[in-house]
Formats: structure tokens, sequence, C-alpha cells
């Protein structure tokens, strides 16, 4: 069993207009209060993504959320991670693996 202990929100670009008709782009909830696991990486899997050009730096497992592209982030607390890699496991469409690194 997973242990689900943190609280994670999907973040999505959206375009929206300002006050003087300019486009402007931000950061919007998209799914929040997903419980998730938040490994770092360790062993094999640390190596591996040392050889690509990604630095991932973390993995966050989940229940699978319907949605989810690699063109989105995830925050936790007061911490941004970009997503690299966003996996249905199994294509089963009961589990979520994100591999991310930290924007910010």
């Amino acid at each position: 069993m997973r242990d689900y202990r943190h609280k994670i929100d999907f973040l999505h670009l959206v375009k929206k207009r300002d006050e003087f008709g300019e486009y402007i782009e931000d950061w919007e909830v998209f799914k929040g209060g997903i419980w998730a696991s938040k490994d770092p990486l360790l062993g094999n899997e640390y190596f591996t993504a040392l050889t690509t050009d990604t630095k991932v730096e973390v993995k966050f497992n989940m229940r699978y959320v319907e949605g989810i592209t690699n063109l989105m982030r995830i925050k936790h607390n007061d911490e941004i991670y970009e997503i690299l890699s966003a996996i249905n496991v199994k294509s089963l469409n009961r589990e979520l693996l994100c591999y991310c690194r930290l924007v910010k």
C-alpha cells in the first residue's frame, strides 16, 4: 500500500485578458486536494535520471487522475514542480506516476 500522505494540487496554464484587453498567462488549479506519495529518486532511478537531460528530482505517486499532462505543474506546500512525465501505470487507469523537477 502506498503512503498517500501529501496533499497536492495540479496547476494548468490559462490565458486571461487583463483590464487593458491584453492576454496574460497565469497558473490556476486544475484539480486540487489530491492525496499522493512523494519520493526522491534513489538508486538506479537516480542514476538513470542523471544520464538524461531532464534532471528529475522527485516522483509523485497517486490514484489515477484523468486529464493530467506534461504541460501541467504540481503544487505541494510552497513548492512548485514541473511535470516531466505523467505515466498511467500499466494503462489501467488506477495509478498515476509523475516524475518532476522543482521550479521554485
